[in-house]
């Protein structure tokens, strides 16, 4: 689990400039490869800035241009990575069971980012380790 002090001293590592600025009701983040700035609505939650602020980590990791379902799953696995180890998320089953929203509220993250968890492991934990999780993946 990352807080959101850690992300942006990673974006300042990488030389990512992360601003904040009004985007209105409904988009939360944006980044612009050709500035290579993260921009973040000031609306957001402390846990969906740092939910979006890893998505838009992924979007610069794949260099991303462009914006299509499969590369915003893409993007939010990513981020789902970024933020959750497999351990950590074991952990947070055994503690909180395996209803969504008490992982999220658990790991300080978005229900978002636990969709995304599962469907990344689904994919690349090992069968013989999903044992111990409780949630039936897709």
């Amino acid at each position: 689990m990352r807080t959101l002090d850690e992300l942006l001293w990673h974006c300042a590592d990488l030389g990512v400039d992360v601003e904040w600025a009004d985007l209105g009701p409904t988009k939360h983040g944006g980044y612009k490869a050709s500035t290579d700035v993260i921009t973040l609505s000031h609306r957001l939650t402390r846990r969906q800035a740092i939910a979006t602020l890893a998505h838009e980590l992924g979007h610069r990791a794949f260099g991303d241009r462009c914006s299509t379902p499969a590369v915003e799953r893409r993007a939010w696995e990513y981020a789902a990575a970024f933020l959750i180890t497999p351990s950590e998320y074991a952990r947070a089953e055994a503690e909180v069971g395996c209803h969504m929203a008490a992982l999220a509220e658990h790991l300080d993250v978005t229900p978002k980012v636990i969709e995304a968890w599962r469907r990344w492991a689904h994919k690349r934990v090992p069968l013989e380790r999903r044992r111990y999780y409780t949630v039936e993946w897709p």
